[in-house]
């Protein structure tokens, strides 16, 4: 039991090892995947080569019978010279806004010869609606396709002729008529010059020379026309508009004198000068006024604020009131003196008071008067400034005036000249076009006049089955690129490879001869040892013994994703031919744990209730008694014995993993044939007990994804995959298909099969 958990761990370590690894090349892998493999694609078109060109043989031969019934067209043609620029005796372009010189104009004209209007003209000259070429579409008796015949069935969906009998039949047929004709038409220009080559597609080389020739001439006399009728128009329009330009040209003369003579204006410009000089030398005057105003303002606005009078600066400068304070201070000094030696009732202390009395009253009277010459010269000085205002606005509004008048006769004076020098204009204009009326020329002209063509434009027959027959190889190319991309199926080796990425052992042969004989296709290496089947199986043999030459594990489990696709048969042979080494070691074993549909026993001809894995598992029968060996081979058999009701708890059980402990001490090698991965799930636990799968897929039969999921489930149980083998393959189909690599095959079986014949 310990060593199948060390076992068992060890199997754990090397599928955590290996999906490390897988993780770490993921990048490379992704690259590797999606990198272009020209030599597949190239073996896929190998593989559909014959029907490739077997397609594009019948389409081109169906093309080339409708190509070959088909009536040739031919085609004339003319070439025309379209001048944008010619000179001319007068210039009247700017009449009729017809600018030759631009190159719209010349693509224009390209677009004038295909015009229905055009057509219309050369179709009644030449009387085409009588045509038997163009006969048959007018009378509308040619038949219709078989898909509108089978669709006039349906109601719903082919609108009922009888809801439109408004419509006239003959308006119907030349319309019909038209749309062929203009079909037919191809113009094309030569770049870089002013030429353009009209072609007309005919069945009849005489028409199509005849319906280019005229469509040019025509097309000449249309330019020629338009040009005169142009100029006509363009004469009578001037007529017409000189009338109203000279009315209009006398009303805006008179609202000038009529505006002149109401306003009696004679020299604005003087007018308009002088006030502007008035307002200059007031705006001077306001600053000098505004200035004594603000001088004012600001002493008197001291003296109403409370402040001493005596002591603003302009007051004290005033010599009275010098004067005054220093007698005033005389006196005082003086009372100081007479306070000391008399009493304040002595005449003469009573005398300097009363004096110094009379000196403060002047004193105050004086600044009373100068503080009201203040006052006055404030209000003086803001009535100045009011008044300077006042003049400004007056002579601004006088300016004002003035300019709305200028401007208006201005605009009185430009209406006159705009209609005097547009009348002018139309006076020379008039008389250019009465005079261009007289002229008739046009820019247009024939370069070469078609001729009748000898050889037919259309249907390019060579040309048409040449390019079918590419384009269907083109095809095929791309259906089979496709068919192989939807196509999931490994059918080769390079499959294996490049949608599995995993180890390839080598490919079974199919042998058709032995598909209803399963115990002969068992034993093909045994019976037919120099076969290809034989050697194929030898090359699988080669590549499992020597990855297994440095393991004492040697047990291998072969299974498949679904049944049907020869694992079975590849265990058989592959045990056979394994017991056929003469290693001189031991025996070989191969296990049938498919305990479900068992089969070993049938087709190695053992007894049907022969022993075998459910009677030592179930029944505890001896090992020896269920063994059964195969004549002639150093190999042993274990097939399913009786289908017991519970398979997979017996493969799950301890029993099975002692048993195979004990297989693997007597047999060199132990094959055990499991059974498929996506029937059952006793794979699952078989897989932990093995030291490598060989996983069989049957060839052009079971899909990429089938393949990938068992392996991903053989991965998440820790079963190392010896690698694939591809079963069933049909080398003959191979061959033809292009597959080289397996040329060996054809050596084998040629070489051995002659040497069977000469010993036989």
């Amino acid at each position: 039991m310990s060593d199948l958990k060390l076992r068992s761990s060890a199997q754990t370590t090397i599928s955590e090892q290996s999906f490390r690894m897988d993780r770490l090349l993921q990048d490379e892998d992704f690259l590797e995947e999606d990198s272009i493999d020209l030599r597949h694609y190239w073996l896929v078109i190998r593989q559909y080569q014959w029907r490739i060109l077997l397609l594009a043989m019948v389409v081109t031969v169906l093309v080339g019978l409708v190509v070959f019934a088909m009536k040739p067209i031919y085609r004339s043609t003319a070439t025309l010279l379209v001048e944008g620029k010619k000179s001319k005796l007068l210039s009247i372009e700017d009449v009729y806004s017809m600018d030759t010189s631009q190159a719209q104009y010349v693509q224009t004209q390209f677009e004038i010869i295909k015009s229905p209007d055009l057509a219309r003209k050369v179709i009644k000259r030449l009387m085409l609606d009588t045509h038997p070429e163009f006969n048959q579409m007018k009378s509308g008796n040619e038949s219709q396709p078989f898909w509108k015949e089978w669709l006039a069935t349906l109601p719903a969906l082919i609108p009922d002729k009888s809801e439109n009998t408004e419509v006239d039949e003959a308006t119907k047929a030349e319309e019909r008529l038209l749309t062929d004709f203009l079909n037919r038409l191809t113009v094309k220009p030569r770049g870089e010059t002013q030429l353009v080559d009209i072609s007309f597609d005919a069945k009849d080389p005489k028409l199509a020379r005849e319906v280019i020739n005229m469509l040019g001439e025509t097309y000449i006399e249309n330019d020629l026309d338009a040009r005169l009728e142009a100029t006509r128009k363009a004469a009578e329009w001037l007529s017409e508009r000189l009338q109203t330009l000279k009315h209009k040209l006398a009303v805006s003369e008179n609202n000038l004198q009529d505006y002149l003579a109401q306003e009696h204006l004679v020299d604005l410009e003087g007018v308009l000068t002088l006030s502007a000089k008035e307002i200059e030398k007031n705006t001077e005057t306001l600053a000098g006024v505004r200035q004594a105003r603000i001088e004012a303002e600001i002493t008197y606005n001291k003296i109403k604020s409370g402040h001493r009078i005596e002591e603003i600066p302009e007051v004290m400068r005033d010599p009275l009131i010098h004067d005054l304070k220093n007698k005033e201070a005389d006196l005082a000094r003086k009372q100081s003196d007479l306070a000391e030696r008399y009493g304040p009732e002595h005449p003469a202390m009573v005398a300097v008071q009363s004096e110094r009395v009379a000196v403060h009253e002047s004193l105050e009277k004086q600044l009373a008067i100068i503080a009201s010459s203040i006052k006055s010269r404030y209000e003086i000085t803001s009535a100045n400034e009011q008044a300077v205002l006042s003049s400004i606005e007056g002579n601004k509004s006088q300016v004002q005036k003035i300019s709305r008048k200028q401007t208006r006769l201005g605009e009185l004076y430009r209406e006159v000249e705009s209609n005097k020098k547009l009348y002018e204009t139309f006076i020379n204009r008039f008389k250019e076009a009465n005079e261009a009326a007289e002229l008739g020329a046009t820019n247009i002209r024939f370069i070469d006049k078609a001729s009748t063509p000898l050889t037919p434009e259309k249907p390019k027959k060579k040309l048409i089955l040449a390019l079918t027959f590419v384009g269907m190889i083109f095809l095929g190319v791309l259906i089979a690129l496709v068919l192989d991309y939807l196509d999931s199926t490994l059918k080769s080796p390079d499959d294996i490879e490049r949608k599995l990425d995993q180890p390839f052992l080598g490919v079974i042969p199919s042998l058709n001869r032995l598909r209803n004989q399963p115990e002969e296709l068992g034993q093909v290496v045994a019976h037919e040892p120099r076969g290809a089947f034989a050697e194929a199986v030898r090359t699988i043999r080669t590549g499992l013994v020597l990855s297994a030459l440095d393991s004492m594990h040697n047990i291998w489990m072969i299974t498949s994703s679904f049944p049907g696709e020869g694992k079975t048969t590849l265990a058989m042979n592959l045990a056979q031919s394994l017991a056929q080494l003469d290693n001189g070691e031991k025996r070989v074993l191969l296990i049938e744990a498919d305990l479900r549909r068992p089969t070993l026993a049938k087709r190695f001809q053992l007894p049907l209730k022969a022993a075998g894995l459910s009677h030592v598992l179930a029944l505890h029968a001896k090992l020896d008694e269920c063994l059964h060996p195969v004549n002639g081979l150093a190999l042993d058999v274990l097939p399913a014995g009786m289908p017991p009701p519970n398979p997979l708890e017996l493969l799950a059980s301890r029993a099975f993993a002692s048993l195979l402990e004990e297989l693997e001490k007597r047999y060199s090698l132990i094959l055990i044939d499991s059974p498929p991965m996506h029937a059952v799930s006793d794979a699952h636990w078989l897989a932990q007990h093995v030291r490598s799968v060989v996983y069989a897929v049957k060839a052009d039969a079971t899909s990429t994804k089938a393949v990938k999921d068992g392996l991903k489930m053989l991965e998440r149980f820790g079963a190392p995959l010896a690698g694939v083998v591809l079963t069933q393959m049909d080398i003959e189909k191979s061959k033809r298909y292009g597959h080289g690599e397996y040329s060996g095959y054809y050596y084998y079986q040629t070489a051995y099969g002659a040497d069977e014949t000469s010993t036989s």
